[in-house]
């Protein structure tokens, strides 16, 4: 059973302006004596991400160092060259998600006009196993008959497979189903639905009958698992994020907002690469580091905002005093902050007469 990601109601905290986002973060290293800031981000290479990279390093008086790689990917090694760069880190990143949201995915419009699936790369890590889940959940049916809720599971389901290069479901019996087939159905074998499972899901059975519908959102991530063969030496980014997120995929598919479920989870997953590196590998000597992860919103190719949702902050260097911060927690630390606003005009700063 994987460690599992916070719950989606503990990540969705209030969007923040990049301006506030920015200068709360400077105000924040300012009160703690961080010198020779270099700022540092990972995220996805998107076109849609530029102006908040300016707008970072304009805050900070430097433009930011690149972490990152398509789909919000951390290279962990860039931090080693980061840190030759300056003295004190300051570090963003996470997913992003466009923020008109259709059958469980983020859109953006580009600027040819067409609207689009944003992260594309998340995107396309989530489609092939969200569409692999839906048709199991539209399949797989639910009924009442004499013998009380029963649930009806097709055989292909049912059979062992073996992994291979596409996706496809298992399921596990002795969480969806009491007990053996009671009977042979059309498509598959009919058993008692599993009284643990029903009474989580009352709401929906509720309005069952003896017509079968499809079991729909009762099919649960605990009920089934995923079956492909994952490479793990792969240096390519969709197969990397595939390996990084393939454990947690049942619990993303059937999530009510899978696209975003997927850019938080990601997003929590490369939080804690960077944590680690920062404390187990990297030279920190003195260093104050500070590092706010969160789920970027794309409102347009042009405007984002920022939900915090993960911080960490060492201070001269002392891994095992560095202190963690959930999403709540960093809330409140940031609401604490003023805004700083950088005296100079972006164009000053850019070096423009």
């Amino acid at each position: 059973m994987p460690i599992a990601p916070p719950p989606e109601e503990f990540l969705n905290q209030s969007e923040m302006e990049l301006t506030d986002l920015f200068g709360r973060m400077r105000s924040l290293t300012d009160k703690a004596g961080f010198s020779g800031v270099l700022p540092a981000i990972w995220k996805c290479s998107d076109e849609s991400q530029g102006i908040k990279k300016a707008l970072y390093g304009y805050f900070f008086g430097c433009p930011g160092f690149n972490l990152g790689r398509v789909g919000a990917l951390l290279d962990p090694n860039r931090l080693a060259t980061a840190a030759h760069h300056g003295k004190d880190l300051v570090i963003l990143g996470g997913s992003h998600i466009g923020a008109i949201e259709k059958d469980g995915f983020g859109y953006i419009e580009r600027v040819h006009g067409e609207v689009a699936p944003c992260c594309g790369m998340l995107y396309r890590v989530l489609k092939e196993y969200l569409d692999v889940y839906r048709r199991a959940a539209h399949l797989t049916k639910i009924f009442r008959g004499p013998e009380g809720l029963l649930v009806e599971v097709p055989y292909k389901y049912l059979f062992r497979k073996p992994p291979g290069d596409t996706a496809r479901i298992q399921i596990r019996l002795n969480k969806l189903v009491n007990g053996e087939a009671l009977r042979e159905g059309t498509l598959g074998k009919i058993y008692h639905l599993n009284n643990e499972l029903a009474a989580v899901h009352q709401a929906e059975l509720a309005a069952l009958t003896t017509d079968p519908c499809p079991i729909g959102s009762v099919l649960s991530p605990e009920c089934f698992t995923f079956v492909k063969q994952i490479d793990h030496d792969s240096l390519d980014p969709r197969h990397m994020l595939e390996a990084s997120l393939f454990e947690f995929l049942p619990e993303v598919v059937s999530s009510r907002s899978p696209h975003r479920r997927l850019c938080n989870v990601n997003t929590w997953r490369q939080f804690h690469r960077i944590a680690a590196y920062l404390t187990d590998i990297l030279d920190t000597r003195d260093r104050h580091v500070l590092v706010i992860a969160g789920l970027t919103v794309d409102h347009s190719v042009r405007h984002n905002t920022f939900i915090p949702q993960f911080g960490f902050w060492m201070e001269h260097g002392q891994a095992l005093q560095a202190r963690y911060y959930g999403p709540s927690e960093l809330s409140d630390l940031l609401a604490e902050q003023e805004v700083y606003r950088p005296a100079e005009t972006f164009l000053e700063y850019a070096g423009v007469d």
